[in-house]
């Protein structure tokens, strides 16, 4: 009947992403601060955003009407996972490229994003809690 319930309009699972996405981040910021004087270790990086730009990029979406079938055109949020890969940044601290200025920087910002995230989350999940109990504000 109806595919759409008021949980896909609430952004649930673009909300459910973003902390994934987030915490696989400070995961990968996490490892190059504690090896910053590890010698020879490359610096990485979680790469999310440009992956999902490239997958919005497809043009038009084709429907699945079987499991079993390839997907075709543009891929979903859902369907978009991120990579870790070495950054390109070219900086020497003498034992590696780990520069913990920018690495501290990227783990306050990833911490930051991830409180709203899971703010609105919360959120989120209140007005539906309201709505189905009949509460109205």
């Amino acid at each position: 009947m109806f595919d759409i319930t008021i949980f896909d309009h609430a952004h649930l699972d673009h909300l459910k992403k973003a902390l994934t996405v987030y915490t696989r981040r400070h995961r990968v910021v996490s490892e190059n601060i504690a090896n910053v004087e590890t010698a020879g270790y490359r610096a990485q990086e979680y790469r999310f955003e440009e992956l999902l730009r490239k997958a919005g990029r497809g043009g038009l979406r084709g429907t699945q009407t079987h499991a079993a079938h390839m997907p075709i055109g543009a891929r979903s949020l859902r369907d978009t996972e991120g990579e870790t890969a070495a950054q390109d940044g070219g900086y020497d601290n003498g034992i590696n490229d780990v520069d913990v200025d920018s690495e501290m920087t990227s783990l306050a910002t990833t911490e930051l994003s991830y409180r709203l995230a899971t703010r609105v989350l919360s959120m989120k999940y209140n007005q539906l809690r309201e709505a189905v109990s009949g509460r109205v504000r």
